[in-house]
């Protein structure tokens, strides 16, 4: 198993690494328990996080502040990161989630033009930081 999905860092080792709280990290758990499988694992009483798994909850994060419900943002972080995205790779979503919109994808160049409102995230810059901080993170 690769670092990237090897689940290996506690709860608060995941919340120093996602810029969140111990107990932000235990809501957002909470309001996605049948879901938590896409971003943790529960070892006896304790839970386990992987690198892709704290990307995917930072990159939630960055989703739902712009405008997704939770279950949502969860799905399209973990949609888009099976492996981990090159530095300078973008998040492309439609504001909007409606028929016909698409669904977010993963680019290198910002549109220059559009004609719908669109949800732009630095998901490669993201994942990076995490990548570099992950090596001296010791809670």
């Amino acid at each position: 198993m690769d670092a990237w999905s090897l689940r290996a860092f506690t709860r608060a080792e995941a919340a120093a690494l996602c810029g969140q709280n111990v107990k932000s990290i235990d809501l957002l758990i909470h309001r996605a328990k049948t879901a938590s499988a896409l971003f943790c694992e529960k070892r006896g009483s304790r839970r386990m996080f992987s690198l892709q798994d704290i990307c995917v909850l930072r990159v939630a994060f960055e989703l739902e502040r712009a405008g997704r419900t939770w279950l949502t943002a969860l799905g399209a972080a973990f949609d888009n990161l099976q492996i981990p995205p090159d530095p300078d790779a973008l998040l492309i979503a439609p504001a909007v989630i409606k028929r016909g919109c698409g669904l977010p994808f993963i680019s290198f160049v910002a549109p220059s033009a559009f004609d719908r409102s669109i949800i732009v995230v630095p998901i490669g810059l993201i994942c990076q930081q995490i990548l570099e901080e992950a090596q001296y993170v010791a809670v």
